[in-house]
């Protein structure tokens, strides 16, 4: 299936690493151009070496989406470099810190760096009269789990923004859509160490899924391509789970 993404042009933040890097890798595949930012310099450097000598068209930059002004005026230099707008993913975290710090980070990474993302590149995307953003959230914000923490509240935020941003941005001809990974493995991310420190579990947690396992990254990109694509022209405020049956609620 062709997703209708060549020639497009995406930003995405948080692309060297786990899903940010598998949805740079896919929209690349699909042909579109992409600008990506991360806070480490030379995983920037590795990523734009390794997917420029692959041939695509590839901007990557060191930013801190903390800093505000840091953020739009990356954000304003990866329109340049591109050319325009076509698709957003905010896809930067801040993890799942806790404490009155851990509420910070999230408030200021996860929830407004999306904000801070989306009403700056919106304005662009309205005047073309189409575009598309996938704000990337979790199951941790639909069900209880565990104990009250920053990630689980800020990624229900998210949820709800992007579903009141799409109803306005709709009007123009722009989709919102987010998408709500389950337990996704990454070697050096948050599964990757907890199957090395408690493999136990770690691999109870795999049986719970019907499929005896955790997703990939690249399931995950998957989804967020499809949604990002004008093959998902008539997809717009949805919450697409990507979690393999691993949740039990029945969706509405």
């Amino acid at each position: 299936m062709d997703l209708g993404l060549k020639g497009k042009k995406a930003i995405v933040t948080g692309g060297t690493r786990g899903i940010g890097a598998a949805v740079v890798a896919k929209l690349l595949e699909e042909g579109a151009s992409v600008a990506f930012c991360a806070r480490r310099e030379e995983e920037v450097a590795a990523r734009v070496k390794e997917w420029t000598d692959a041939g695509y068209r590839v901007f990557g930059d060191v930013v801190d989406v903390r800093q505000p002004a840091g953020y739009l005026g990356w954000l304003d230099k990866a329109r340049n470099d591109l050319g325009g707008v076509d698709i957003f993913v905010p896809n930067v975290s801040g993890g799942a810190g806790q404490g009155e710090e851990g509420w910070q980070v999230a408030f200021e990474v996860d929830l407004l760096a999306t904000v801070r993302g989306c009403e700056s590149l919106l304005a662009h995307m309205v005047q073309g009269g189409s575009g598309a953003i996938v704000v990337l959230a979790s199951i941790a914000g639909l069900e209880a789990m565990g104990a009250p923490s920053p990630y689980n509240t800020v990624k229900a935020g998210l949820i709800a923004y992007a579903s009141q941003l799409g109803d306005l941005a709709a009007q123009h001809g722009v989709r919102v859509n987010t998408v709500s990974p389950g337990p996704i493995h990454v070697d050096n991310g948050f599964w990757g160490d907890v199957q090395r420190s408690q493999p136990e579990t770690y691999q109870s947690v795999a049986e719970r899924h019907p499929f005896k396992r955790l997703g990939t990254v690249e399931e995950v990109a998957n989804c967020v391509a499809f949604l990002a694509s004008p093959a998902a022209s008539w997809v717009a405020r949805t919450n697409m789970i990507i979690d393999g049956g691993f949740t039990r609620r029945i969706q509405f």
